[in-house]
């Protein structure tokens, strides 16, 4: 059947270079929303 859910793996990357998100879901949503309507002018 279809996958119901994924997410990315990213401890290799964390742990290669040292990068850790900081941005929850929630607000890079809103800050995606926000730059879409100023981008399209919508």
């Amino acid at each position: 059947g279809d996958v119901l859910a994924t997410f990315a793996d990213i401890d290799e990357l964390t742990q290669a270079v040292g990068y850790k998100p900081v941005t929850s879901i929630e607000e890079g949503l809103h800050k995606f929303v926000q730059w879409y309507r100023e981008y399209y002018k919508v």
